[in-house]
């Protein structure tokens, strides 16, 4: 477990320790796009390893679902043909729908006027993120993000593991817990830095640091976790569909 927490923290404190992130004119448009999630995943992963610390693993795992969605979703954007556009709309649709419904319950006229001054722009959005034809579903080749999505989402919703964490059997009595046993850790920390390497990867290639991609995907192999999700899907569905992986 060692060398996937030295990653996690590799990868949390990269850009908190720099005063200005260089982007080639090329990728600023992408990095516009795609730092939001990249960010988020970062300071998602923070949250985690202080939870996990404290003794609130279990609980954490909302936190990693989150950046399971984060960081599959920026490697959609930006790897998949439109996919930045899509999300840029994606974004543009969900802001204006959440001032309607937070301006329909305010007294503030303001908030609807600004809903109502958002253009809702045309054309497809991002596509849902888990079904049949999902982001998720299109980019998972080996099982690792419908399993880990299965697994973190026990606890942010109401499952068996409510009553099991909290009540168990000790010699024919019901004992009640305060907290649950620590379970799964290796596997947490593990899907975790898959997440991590997934949105250091985009930043590295946003940036054009070809030593640091190298040096990521050394360090993936090593780890067995995926850099990139595209591998697998056919030429047009690619984005970048001549690069050697």
């Amino acid at each position: 477990m060692e060398l996937l927490s030295t990653f996690v923290l590799r990868y949390i404190q990269a850009i908190s320790k720099r005063d200005r992130i260089d982007v080639p004119p090329e990728n600023q448009t992408d990095f516009i796009a795609l730092f939001g999630l990249l960010q988020r995943t970062r300071r998602l992963a923070q949250a985690y390893l202080r939870l996990r610390k404290a003794g609130y693993s279990s609980e954490g795992k909302v936190l990693l679902r989150a950046a399971l969605e984060h960081s599959v979703t920026a490697q959609w954007a930006y790897l998949t043909p439109g996919g930045i556009a899509r999300l840029n709309i994606s974004q543009v649709r969900a802001q204006r729908d959440y001032l309607q419904v937070i301006a329909s319950t305010s007294s503030k006229t303001e908030l609807q006027e600004w809903a109502d001054s958002i253009e809702t722009p045309e054309g497809k959005g991002l596509p849902k993120f888990t079904g049949t034809d999902g982001i998720m579903n299109e980019l998972d080749s080996v099982m690792f993000l419908k399993s880990s999505y299965k697994v973190l989402s026990q606890v942010g919703h109401v499952t068996h593991e409510a009553a099991l964490d909290f009540i168990v059997e000790v010699e024919g009595e019901l004992q009640l817990r305060d907290s649950p046993e620590a379970s799964m850790e290796h596997e947490l920390l593990y899907a975790l830095a898959g997440f991590c390497m997934l949105s250091a990867w985009i930043m590295a290639r946003l940036q054009g640091d070809d030593d640091e991609i190298r040096r990521l995907q050394e360090i993936s192999t090593g780890l067995q976790v995926p850099w990139r999700l595209d591998v697998h899907l056919e030429p047009a569905r690619r984005r970048f569909p001549d690069e050697d992986v």
